[in-house]
């Protein structure tokens, strides 16, 4: 069994495939850190976005943008959704 090397944050964001499925998140312990350290810093500095710089299964970095929001204006659209 291949372990992930422990100094590198490996998180995988499964997002739904239909309605009332649940996301799931597979991380190490460095993952969930860093998921967590972005996840503290959006409700901290609500001015800005909480981020986290992970890698995924095939070790390709990628970036998690956590955003605070406080409107269903805010909430409703999409993220890649041309407005």
């Amino acid at each position: 069994m291949n372990e992930l090397a422990k100094e590198y944050p490996f998180v995988h964001i499964y997002a739904q495939q239909k309605t009332r499925q649940p996301v799931i998140i597979k991380a190490n312990t460095e993952g969930l850190c860093v998921l967590l350290n972005a996840i503290v810093s959006a409700i901290a500095q609500q001015e800005r976005n909480g981020m986290a710089e992970v890698f995924d299964g095939n070790a390709e970095v990628y970036e998690v943008v956590v955003r605070l929001v406080n409107t269903h204006d805010e909430l409703a659209p999409l993220p890649y959704q041309k407005q």
